[in-house]
């Protein structure tokens, strides 16, 4: 997979949202409240976006993550 591939906000969007089980998954939304995830889903998201994109995000910086946006932030500046 090319390093330099391209990461969307609304993919990364869609991606959470396939993992919760959620339709019309807003960037502005928070994982935890607004979403209603669990630690474990927070895992489950982690994972799939590694898997998806071909990263590895480092442990220190999962509890930063609160909204798509800060997850998609993460996953461009890893993928950079």
């Amino acid at each position: 997979m090319d390093k330099k591939m391209l990461v969307e906000l609304d993919d990364i969007a869609k991606t959470v949202g396939l993992v919760l089980g959620r339709r019309n998954v807003a960037p502005s939304d928070r994982i935890f409240e607004d979403l209603g995830a669990e630690s474990a889903d927070m895992l489950n998201i982690v994972v799939t976006v590694e898997e998806k994109y071909g990263i590895t995000i480092d442990e220190m910086c999962v509890p930063s993550i609160r909204t798509i946006v800060d997850l998609y932030e993460l996953v461009r500046r890893t993928a950079a």
